[in-house]
């Protein structure tokens, strides 16, 4: 099994938010304001998580 390539925390969960998340609000409630963060204090929330530190939520 391969592992897939690494993406940083950073990276991913905007990408997340914007590809799974926002979709789904914008066709169930259109229009509404909302926002969306990442909570936490891991490395990949401070940006210093890396492929071998790969224990991060």
């Amino acid at each position: 099994m391969t592992r897939p390539s690494f993406i940083p925390g950073q990276e991913l969960s905007p990408r997340f938010y914007l590809e799974a998340v926002r979709p789904l609000l914008d066709e169930a409630i259109p229009g509404t304001a909302h926002c969306a963060t990442r909570p936490g204090t891991g490395s990949e929330v401070l940006g210093s998580d890396t492929a071998r530190a790969a224990d991060h939520e």
